[in-house]
């Protein structure tokens, strides 16, 4: 079983952790809150099933440690509870180190050294009357598919259960190539087995890479992501999305977040979470390369300004397309439809900006203009 993603990095965050702590950040303390809010005591728990260090030797926050924080910022009003799972000795050393300190400002931290799924039952009491939510991000395979689904069979709807988990793109396109070429020694192809419950992904990966005339392993991964995705749900309360996390939009996938939740508003908010912690992603990276190359001036703010108009384009073909039938829309209800490809990568004011637009030129009228952009209502103009 891997370690966490933050297990070896030891300096400093990498690229791909600087994306999935901004996510962190901006998410884990409005989840506790809101979930909890309707509890009695108000409590949450969190969980870091592949924690790493805690922090980097830079004092910067690993994943474990901004949970850490939220729990900290949250404290006066929810009381928000961890468990932490690393395997690794040297690095649960660290982590159980960090936590010390959370601990002795009187944060609830039981953190394990051991086998994520060793301790998945020991979320789940600890989470008993609480909301729960659970962070799955190893360097290489996740958690088996049977796992997951336990999970959200035993958690149900109430109280509310979210899960983030890092799905591998590099797993399936290496196994992929392994199977097309008979390479069964070379261990890709049971591996992409373990994580996925069983070999329906084979399949599913090679028609997707025939599909796109044998060029790429980039479309097979596609497909295997969203098929685990929706398989991982299936006969549960629970609904999936898939967020390519690329370099840039024109970029193959490094991995995908997917996203499990039973309500629409986890839709929206962790929507909303992702694109601003690209965008904090894109400006540590600096310049895209490729793009500086054709560019006779190239900034961050002039790449994600390009980026932001296109998506007001796509999203306000997507409402066009949304609102066909001619019946009123709350956005928060049609989170996939509005955002579509850039779910995770388009920002909530590309959303309202394209919405404005189709008002200000007479094609929209709104309905109702809630105290927040997922609370619109709007509808095709008669």
């Amino acid at each position: 079983m891997a370690t966490g993603t933050d297990g070896g990095l030891l300096d400093s965050p990498k690229p791909q952790s600087v994306y999935k702590h901004g996510i962190l950040d901006q998410y884990v303390i409005q989840f506790a809150m809101m979930t909890a809010s309707k509890l009695t005591p108000k409590r949450s728990v969190l969980v870091d099933g592949f924690a790493g260090r805690g922090r980097f030797d830079s004092k910067e926050p690993g994943s474990a440690e901004y949970m850490m924080l939220a729990a900290q910022k949250a404290k006066s009003n929810t009381t928000i509870d961890l468990l932490l799972v690393e395997k690794a000795p040297a690095e649960y050393s660290s982590l159980n180190a960090v936590a010390d300190e959370y601990r002795n400002r009187g944060i609830r931290i039981d953190s394990y050294n051991g086998e994520c799924g060793d301790h998945l039952g020991d979320a789940l009491k600890l989470a008993a009357g609480a909301s729960l939510f659970v962070f799955l991000d190893p360097c290489g395979a996740v958690l088996p598919m049977g796992a997951v689904r336990d999970l959200l069979q035993a958690r149900r709807t109430w109280p509310r259960t979210e899960v983030l988990l890092n799905f591998n793109a590099d797993l399936i396109r290496r196994a992929g190539g392994q199977l097309k070429k008979g390479q069964f020694d070379l261990h890709g192809v049971a591996q992409a087995d373990r994580v996925c419950g069983g070999d329906w992904w084979r399949n599913v990966a090679l028609r997707a890479y025939e599909a796109s005339g044998g060029q790429n392993w980039e479309s097979a991964a596609d497909a295997v992501a969203v098929e685990y995705a929706r398989r991982l749900t299936d006969g549960t309360p629970y609904g999936s999305v898939v967020a390519p996390v690329r370099r840039q939009v024109h970029h193959q996938p490094v991995y995908y977040l997917i996203f499990l939740t039973s309500q629409p508003h986890g839709f929206w908010v962790f929507g909303v979470s992702a694109a601003k912690a690209r965008e904090k992603w894109i400006t540590f990276l600096g310049p895209d390369t490729d793009e500086a190359a054709t560019m006779l001036w190239d900034t961050v703010d002039e790449q994600l300004s390009r980026e932001h108009a296109k998506s007001i384009q796509h999203i306000t073909e997507n409402l066009r397309s949304l609102t066909a039938d001619g019946q009123p829309k709350k956005a928060v209800d049609h989170v996939t439809a509005i955002f579509g490809d850039l779910y995770g990568e388009a920002k909530e004011t590309a959303f309202t900006a394209a919405l404005r637009g189709l008002v200000k030129s007479g094609e929209f009228v709104y309905v109702t203009k809630g105290s927040k952009p997922r609370d619109f209502i709007f509808r095709r103009a008669s």
